[in-house]
């Protein structure tokens, strides 16, 4: 399995049918700025466009901010590419990697213009594989605004649960928030993995019994 020393020697490329995952530089965050300065977008990302944390995430800050996290292993960010490398339709990252527990959370983010074209699914579910069969992770979460619903699809599609809410009686600052809380344990990766594979096998030997 890959290390945090592994990855921080060479972080591999990601490609799927339609994307191309590549580790975020300078030049991408200079690119993502111009879409994540929607107000549609920022929305999402902070809570709301007049957020004190996005003031200060001008595009150098931000760079910055991500450099750092690689240099710590805390943070892996992901440029998301078109397959011939033209295109930058958003970020994905790995954040928050705590490498003893086995276990990380997962963030993506597309520009507008190309919300609703699965890209974020894909992108997605090719860093969850990656988490699970090369970093060694045992537990992925996810988190979103309860009102963000393509983002909740991203995550149910990619075999996520929701959390229950903490049972305390005091809200958390998520739930103040308005984010709720996705996860899946490696198992539960498995398992859906093997039901898929079974059901193409079957689709390919004519069956229609198993169900995906």
């Amino acid at each position: 399995m890959l290390s945090k020393q592994d990855l921080k020697r060479a972080v591999p490329e990601l490609h799927t049918d339609r994307l191309v995952l590549r580790r975020l530089t300078a030049e991408h965050v200079e690119r993502w700025w111009e879409c994540a300065s929607d107000p549609q977008v920022l929305t999402y990302l902070y809570g709301t466009p007049e957020m004190k944390e996005y003031q200060v995430l001008q595009p150098d800050r931000l760079g910055r901010r991500v450099e750092e996290a690689f240099r710590s292993m805390s943070s892996i960010h992901f440029a998301i590419m078109s397959k011939d490398g033209e295109s930058m339709y958003g970020v994905c990252s790995f954040q928050r990697w705590d490498e003893h527990a086995a276990r990380a959370e997962i963030g993506f983010a597309l520009c507008k213009t190309f919300w609703g074209k699965g890209y974020a699914t894909e992108a997605v579910g090719s860093l969850i594989s990656f988490g699970f069969e090369q970093m060694g992770l045992s537990h992925i979460v996810g988190r979103c605004h309860v009102k963000n619903d393509l983002s909740i699809r991203v995550l149910e599609k990619n075999g996520m649960r929701q959390q229950p809410p903490s049972n305390s009686g005091i809200k958390s600052y998520w739930q103040e928030m308005g984010i709720i809380v996705y996860s899946v344990a490696q198992s539960e990766f498995q398992l859906r993995k093997d039901r898929a594979a079974l059901y193409a096998s079957s689709r390919e030997h004519g069956g229609d019994s198993v169900a995906p």
